[in-house]
């Protein structure tokens, strides 16, 4: 299924061709509200009265061990996976509050929802963590093991949790309009692949579900579409099972009735996604109703698991350290000092291939998604183009920037060192999901994004995710098949001098450690 040159005739059709070829006009079309101003969202959501289980302080390492679930597993995993970690101040502040991970102007439109089967303390049931003040937030108490397996299309006997995340569009839509959809998309892969990240630091394997029965999940947790949608779920399994009790499950039929204890503000009356049509219209066709239209893409080879690629099974080192660090440098990307030696991006580049479990295509399969990497300011390794195969980087030659469609105006290209490129079968996710497959593709391209941001970050190096790119050219520079998209461009560089000042959260740094650099988006 190729795109027709208007971009095709259902909403994820075109959406697909305005996101990226008509990204100026589309974004010009936006609302265009000020940060700061009385219009802007809040970045937190109100939970009112609701019942209130505070966390424990996170951890300043992540490491395998002690019981799980329990109050300090869900502080670790929630904290880092979608936690505000730092806070900005100095003169130019406007981003107070940034998370473990990259979010555009930190509006931070994804939110984290947790079921649980309980522990001391805390009941079985349905939870929003409340990331403002480190807590949980009771909306619905029982075993809804069943109910979720009947909504994702699949048992998920055993699990220790699953993690749920939304989006509230507002947060990024009124500045981005229905552009932010794309945006969001993003965002939500970002989260999912920390999620990844964390869980598996923690001693616990993460699985991604991108398709559920949109009704019964936002029944579950009292979300109200377009307002707020449920966009991905990620059951957990202790590593060598799990031998928890099970509390008595509750009854479908038991759901027709029963309603959270109140209901989180998601955002206030005249949200403003009237002026988002081209976003509620994709959210919309975007809706699954039943399993039986879960779809899978072909098996394909991509950034896969390989020999050459052993070391990526690794756990990264001091990961909750290399969260707190990570950054995606100053407004103005311009990258200081010298070339970057070979070993740091080879380093990046050996670790990067990751295999999970996603209903998104056949069990064992790799990822959909493609990585290229044009260096720039890399001593030892070779100037140019480079794909990212199963067996290491091949080089496919000199290119100059002019000729990659890069052009974002607060990027220095002169003095990035390298930039990655991901890239994903749109054709392919269009004729499987339909039009959930512009969120599941993006998705997918973003769980590989945050491994690029984290591994960078394990290196020293900033990381700048920006969309800053002519579609077109892109794709005729990386060689990309017909049906093919660019979805990330990830630049690199070491961190040069920021006016701002960003500390930690007080008591989630262990007193002497050193303090991050830069700023993160």
């Amino acid at each position: 299924m190729t795109l027709t040159k208007d971009g095709g005739t259902t909403p994820g059709e075109r959406f697909w061709r305005r996101s990226l070829y008509d990204y100026a006009a589309m974004t010009a079309e936006a609302p265009g509200g000020r940060e700061g101003g009385p219009a802007e969202p809040e970045r937190f959501r109100r939970f009112g009265v609701l019942p209130r289980f505070p966390l424990p302080a996170p951890p300043s390492a992540l490491a395998p061990g002690g019981q799980v679930p329990s109050a300090d597993f869900h502080s670790a995993l929630l904290h880092y996976t979608n936690g505000v970690l730092r806070t900005e101040f100095g003169p130019t502040a406007r981003w107070p509050y940034h998370r473990a991970t990259p979010s555009a102007r930190c509006f931070a439109p994804v939110d984290s929802y947790l079921w649980t089967p309980g522990h001391d303390g805390l009941p079985a049931g349905l939870y929003a963590h409340d990331a403002a003040h480190h807590a949980l937030v009771q909306l619905r108490t029982g075993d809804f093991e069943d109910v979720l397996g009947r909504a994702l299309g699949a048992h998920i006997d055993g699990a220790v949790g699953m993690l749920l995340l939304s989006t509230v569009f507002w947060r990024t839509a009124f500045r981005y309009g229905s552009y932010a959809y794309r945006l969001c998309a993003q965002e939500t892969g970002l989260v999912a692949g920390n999620a990844l990240l964390v869980a598996d630091a923690l001693g616990v394997a993460g699985q991604v579900h991108h398709q559920f029965v949109d009704g019964g999940v936002e029944r579950l947790l009292g979300v109200r579409p377009p307002r707020e949608s449920v966009a991905l779920a990620l059951p957990l399994y202790a590593r060598g099972g799990s031998s928890r009790r099970r509390s008595a499950p509750v009854a479908e039929a038991e759901l027709v009735t029963v309603e959270p204890v109140g209901h989180p503000v998601s955002s206030p009356p005249g949200h403003g996604l009237e002026l988002c049509p081209e976003l509620v219209e994709l959210e919309r066709s975007a809706r699954l109703t039943d399993t039986a239209s879960f779809g899978s893409l072909p098996a394909a080879p991509a950034v896969g698991e390989s020999a050459h690629a052993a070391s990526s099974r690794a756990p990264l080192p001091d990961l909750a350290a290399t969260l707190r660090g990570r950054t995606s440098g100053s407004p103005v990307f311009r990258a200081a000092g010298p070339p970057v030696p070979a070993g740091a991006v080879c380093r990046i580049t050996d670790r990067l291939p990751y295999a999970y479990a996603s209903d998104a295509r056949p069990h064992g399969t790799p990822s959909p998604v493609r990585a290229h990497l044009w260096t720039n300011r890399v001593d030892g390794m070779r100037a140019g183009l480079h794909e990212l195969t199963p067996d290491g980087p091949v080089h496919q030659g000199e290119l100059p920037p002019d000729r990659l469609g890069v052009a974002a105006p607060n990027i220095d290209y002169r003095s990035v060192h390298a930039v990655f490129f991901l890239s994903g079968p749109r054709d392919a996710a269009q004729l499987a999901f339909g039009d959930r497959g512009f969120r599941i593709l993006h998705h997918e391209a973003g769980v590989l994004a945050q491994r690029v941001c984290v591994l960078s970050a394990a290196e020293g190096l900033a990381a700048r995710i920006h969309n800053g790119y002519d579609a077109a050219v892109l794709s005729r520079a990386l060689s990309l098949p017909e049906g093919h998209e660019p979805l990330f461009q990830i630049a690199l560089g070491t961190p040069g001098p920021d006016e701002r000042c960003l500390l930690p959260v007080p008591g989630q740094t262990p007193v002497g450690s050193p303090r991050p650099e830069g700023a993160h988006q």
